[in-house]
């Protein structure tokens, strides 16, 4: 058996069977902004697992990841956090993603997560405790971290 290197064509990808999953939109206190929603079809008041997006932006494995949460019996919604200042899933370099990323304005950065736990739990989630909200908040840490209570 070989191994090889994590690229595009190594993907994983788990597949909808069993699930509700596709593309949403999450209202914001600056408009809509899209995500990407995965739970187990027919399903209420699941545990909600908040997924942030890496750097490289709201891509497959990011909604693969939703995917394997939601056939573990979750609610995992992971919402496009760059939408406002543009796609970053288009480009090839960290060099073109960064100002992007810089740009996002800290009241966005604030917002539109919390906006993603209110709509994911007015659509069949269960309303996370605080403290396991906050550790599930794994991308983007040195800005979220330091500004939640």
């Amino acid at each position: 058996m070989s191994v090889q290197p994590v690229a595009a064509q190594t993907i994983i990808l788990t597949d909808t069977t069993g699930l509700q999953a596709g593309m949403v939109e999450i209202p914001t206190g600056n408009g809509p902004i899209p995500a990407y929603s995965a739970a187990p079809a027919g399903a209420q008041k699941l545990p909600m697992v908040l997924v942030v997006q890496e750097v490289f932006g709201l891509h497959e494995h990011i909604k693969d990841v939703c995917r394997r949460l939601a056939k573990l019996g979750y609610c995992a919604v992971a919402p496009s956090l760059y939408h406002c200042q543009g796609d970053v899933t288009k480009l090839q370099s960290l060099d073109e993603i960064r100002p992007i990323v810089a740009s996002v304005p800290d009241a966005q950065v604030m917002c539109d997560p919390d906006a993603t736990v209110a709509w994911a739990t007015a659509f069949g989630g269960r309303r996370p405790r605080q403290a396991r909200h906050h550790r599930l908040l794994l991308g983007w840490p040195h800005r979220l971290a330091v500004r939640r209570p």
